[in-house]
């Protein structure tokens, strides 16, 4: 009996010492000088990443939540020789003390002129910061754009980022969906690393290009406030956000504030439009723009309180604001090509108001054996108004005139529950993700109409992560099932999308990856109410109630290849749409009616090709990418062909406590149904100053350029058009900025929350042209 209760309790001491986390900690130092931002990477002894962080300001860094076992610590930092610890036997909290790095009396080779160090592992990219990143940025969009992630475009000027993929970009801050305004408020001090997922899991849902996760320090005690602003001196523009965070104890209080305004005087557009008559007669139309006010706002709030108890769960609150205002007042010439002395005049007014709060609550549970948990619940709100006043008329005499008046009201609540498992060699991830909503629009004026529309989407996914060798290999299934209703109509729709992708890594510096995926796309609601509205005298747009989901087929094949100075990817891609939802523009008797229909088919071919090269002497980085679209379009009365090259150059520059940037790109298009969409055209410069917690800088935007426009082309049969939107104050304009941050208090690692869902879709039929 004794030999069982002393094999049983063994079992149990055993068991204990496996699910135990430790803490290891250290202090980075050449001679008695700290080493701050230094690089700090723990992998096992088969070089697998474990975890990865960069020293703060007095060379300390410390990893918590870590399994009993052996290790191997990579330590680098610029103008320092490497330097490589092995950890044998970590079973209980550890303190390395301080741990010396020498200085390199030479230059460094490939150790102190590469970019930041990227680690690849089975499902993400993971990139360290370099201390000159970190030193050379303001916030995290800043330090994105000094990273210079392959495949991914940072517009630091418009606060966009984008990827060459098919989809959005998804930011993330410690696993938890974020604002671009959230990303805004980071200190770039505060980064540990950037997780990139170029090639997302199902995790993320569906029409997810990229997913860029930043993993930040939380601190214990003290907290910080920090200013990021950006104006012009002579243009009414501006970009300005504060963010304030307190802790105690196991309490995080955060309070971020972003907005932004334009005010320009000089916006115009140019239209030339077609109309062929069932008679067979042509009308074409032209618009001559009269330089016009343009004013916008908005602003985002947010508040979040958190709480953590050690390393067993985690629970957070978030409220957040948006508010938005636009108002455009467009005047014009309007007169036919043939006849300009029968010209009227046109008038086109429109305002826009949203309010969109929410409230967003977390839970975290982490549980024994690489298993954790995560539930969340969000509430959004929805407010959204728009008017639109369309004139024509000539000597005081109105000719045409149309209001339209739309108040939308939108109430959704989302549900979502992520379980995952690791093993020694993959993850196990599964999860269900639950939206219903509920939408009340009042369309107003010269036609007037009510929509309720009920919309449940519902998707449960499982997906296997895991590597044989050099092959890694996801293996995973989505289930979707959609219901709408509007009135007495009702869709509903169950579908399977599998997704597979593979990986393998011919050696540390080359790698060849495959992504395959079937989804689908659910129209959106504004395209489902019954509703008409004038445009104009002669143009109708009307939603189409019997719009159906539509299937993607999506195939891309990724090469990358990283040497020294130089890195560079290639990749082609290959996007097939069954029975997409696109545009149909007809004629019904004198009136062309603008609506939306699921076509024939829709493909994307698209090769590219990325080339960086640097940091040169840890100043200057050189990166160039091209690439070619090629469209085809398949209506049911139509067939298009498109094809476009586009290019994206960069130049940066970081000396000291001065960072340069300069950038140019040119038309990247995109060709969908018949509209061709034109991309901007544009070019950027911006120098920045820092001085201890304080940057000053200067921007400008396109300097050789007299002005700035947009634009869109339709090639329909019986309504084809042209339009140009004009901004003289986006040229040659100047902006300031001064970002100050100020802490207090001291930092460790701990959880943060992985989801945050918020509802953006209003609903509203767009009123204008």
């Amino acid at each position: 009996m004794k030999k069982n209760i002393l094999f049983i309790l063994s079992c149990l001491w055993i068991f204990s010492l496996s699910a135990q986390t430790v803490q290891l900690k250290g202090k980075i130092v050449c001679g008695t000088d700290p080493v701050d931002y230094a690089n700090v990477v723990l992998q096992k002894p088969d070089s697998t990443f474990v975890t990865g962080m960069v020293t703060d300001q007095r060379g300390h860094f410390v990893m918590n939540n870590l399994s009993t076992g052996n290790y191997r610590l990579q330590l680098s930092a610029i103008g320092y020789e490497p330097r490589q610890i092995l950890i044998e036997d970590l079973r209980q909290n550890r303190d390395l003390g301080a741990i010396a790095l020498d200085s390199a009396s030479v230059q460094l080779s490939e150790v102190t002129v590469t970019a930041s160090p990227i680690i690849q592992t089975l499902d993400k990219k993971i990139i360290l910061p370099t201390s000159h990143q970190l030193k050379a940025s303001t916030n995290g969009l800043n330090l994105l754009q000094q990273m210079k992630l392959s495949r991914l475009q940072v517009d630091p000027f418009n606060k966009k980022i984008s990827s060459s993929g098919q989809g959005e970009v998804q930011v993330r801050i410690n696993g938890a969906k974020a604002e671009i305004e959230e990303v805004m408020a980071l200190r770039p001090e505060d980064v540990l690393r950037i997780e990139y997922h170029d090639d997302p899991s199902l995790r993320y849902g569906e029409g997810i290009a990229a997913v860029i996760d930043y993993i930040v320090r939380r601190r214990e005690t003290g907290g910080y406030l920090s200013l990021d602003l950006q104006n012009s001196p002579h243009t009414a523009w501006g970009n300005n956000g504060i963010t304030a965070k307190i802790n105690h104890k196991k309490s995080e209080y955060a309070l971020t504030y972003y907005g932004g305004y334009r005010g320009f005087n000089h916006t115009w557009r140019e239209n030339e439009e077609g109309f062929v008559f069932a008679d067979g007669s042509t009308f074409t139309r032209l618009e001559e723009g009269i330089p016009s006010p343009w004013r916008s706002h908005w602003d985002f709030i947010r508040f979040n309180y958190s709480y953590q108890e050690t390393d067993k769960w985690f629970f957070n609150a978030a409220v957040r604001t948006n508010i938005h205002y636009s108002k455009t007042d467009l005047n014009s010439l309007l007169y036919p090509e043939n006849h300009p002395e029968e010209t009227v005049q046109m008038v086109d007014l429109e305002k826009e108001k949203s309010l969109r709060p929410s409230v967003d609550l977390y839970f975290q549970r982490n549980l024994p054996h690489k298993q954790f948990l995560i539930l969340n619940v969000v509430g959004t709100y929805i407010d959204s108004k728009n008017d639109r006043r369309y004139e024509e008329g000539k000597d005081s005499q109105v000719l045409t005139d149309i209001f339209t008046s739309v108040e939308g009201d939108r109430y959704s609540l989302i549900g979502e529950g992520i379980y995952e498992k690791g093993f020694r060699t993959g993850k196990l991830s599964t999860g269900l993700y639950v939206r219903q909503s509920n939408t009340d629009n009042t369309y107003g004026g010269t036609a007037t109409a009510k929509t309720k529309l009920k919309e449940s989407f519902s998707t449960a996914y499982t997906e296997y992560t895991g590597k044989i060798n050099q092959l890694g290999y996801s293996v995973g299934l989505r289930g979707n099932r959609t219901w709408i209703e509007q009135g007495e109509r009702s869709y509903g729709d169950f579908s399977f999308t599998p997704q597979l992708r593979l990986s393998y890594a011919f050696h540390d510096q080359l790698f060849l990856r495959y992504r395959g995926s079937i989804s689908q796309s659910t129209p959106s609601l504004s395209d489902l109410s019954d509703v008409e509205q004038l445009i104009d005298s002669l143009q109708l747009r009307r939603g189409n109630p019997n719009l159906k989901i539509a299937r993607h087929y999506n195939n891309v094949l990724y090469l990358d290849f990283r040497k020294g100075l130089l890195s560079s990817n290639l990749s082609i891609a290959y996007y097939y749409q069954h029975r997409p939802v696109m545009e149909s523009t007809y004629r019904e008797n004198d009136l062309f009616v603008r609506s939306v229909e699921n076509q024939r088919s829709w493909y994307k071919l698209n090769p590219e090709a990325e080339f960086k090269l640097g940091p040169i002497k840890n100043i200057l980085t050189f990166s160039f990418t091209t690439g070619i679209n090629h469209y085809k379009s398949r209506g049911n009365t139509y067939q298009h062909i498109y094809n476009n090259w586009y290019y994206q150059g960069q130049v940066m520059a970081n000396y000291k406590n001065w960072s340069a940037l300069f950038m140019i790109q040119n038309h990247k298009n995109n060709f969908y149904g018949e509209t061709l969409s034109y991309g901007e055209n544009i070019h950027g410069l911006m120098l920045n100053y820092r001085h201890k917690q304080m940057t000053f800088g200067a921007i400008m935007f396109n300097p050789f350029a007299d002005n700035y426009k947009v634009g869109s082309q339709r090639f329909n049969e019986v309504a084809p058009a042209k339009n140009w939107m004009y901004i003289k104050e986006s040229s040659r304009m100047v902006g300031l900025t001064f970002a100050w941050n100020f802490s207090f208090g001291r930092k460790v690692d701990t959880l943060q929350k992985r989801l945050n869902h918020e509802d953006t879709e209003s609903g509203v039929m767009k009123t204008g042209k």
